[in-house]
């Protein structure tokens, strides 16, 4: 039997603050590494082959291990707990859907965030991002896979690119992105508006 209420969220900075630290070194990622979104119909993502649950690994890089170790200190935007509770009495299914790595120590240290902040036993499952996969590609394909399970989904995330890119792969479900901080300057406010599944909103909670 499908459910019909489900609610997707990216984690960090959606659900989860990183911090100025890893915000500011996320920001010099992107600029070394550019943006460019993915070329991909839903019906091309719908072939993709992608694991997205724990595998083992370790920490690799100079990059890599800086960016652990000031992510380590992530902890729940105030009032979250709050709001994944309402939508959990208001019957929703709530699933995680982030570019964080797959690999053993990126999960184990995020659902520990989830579990310091009392919201881990809300979430259904948690779809993981696995190395050399696009963030934009891997959250779609998450996506997917639930549209096999459910017939309404809302998406949540804070990237307006990734939120844009996600919008117009799937126009038949609702895309919220939530303003926090400098990232709503990414994409054109113009741009966003010609999308009709596309909305801003406040930092949840």
């Amino acid at each position: 039997m499908t459910v019909e209420r489900v609610k997707v969220f990216d984690l960090d900075d959606t659900l989860i603050s990183r911090g100025p630290p890893a915000r500011i070194l996320g920001l010099a990622g992107g600029k070394i590494r550019p943006h460019r979104p993915p070329n991909l119909s839903s019906q091309q993502i719908a072939k993709l082959n992608i694991g997205h649950h724990k595998v083992d690994g370790n920490i690799h890089g100079f990059f890599e291990q800086l960016s652990f170790s000031v992510h380590a200190g992530r902890s729940m935007i105030p009032g979250v707990r709050q709001e994944l509770e309402r939508f959990d009495k208001e019957g929703f299914d709530i699933y995680g859907n982030t570019g964080r790595s797959n690999k053993a120590p990126w999960v184990d240290m995020t659902e520990k965030t989830l579990e310091n902040g009392g919201v881990k036993y809300f979430f259904k499952d948690i779809f993981y991002t696995p190395d050399g996969i696009k963030t934009a590609v891997s959250k779609a394909h998450g996506i997917h896979v639930l549209l096999t399970r459910y017939s309404n989904l809302e998406f949540y995330d804070d990237d307006p690119r990734t939120a844009l890119f996600i919008a117009r792969t799937f126009p038949n479900i609702q895309v919220n992105l939530v303003q926090y901080g400098t990232t709503g300057l990414l994409v054109a406010r113009s741009e966003m508006e010609q999308v009709s599944n596309l909305r801003r909103i406040a930092v949840l909670g």
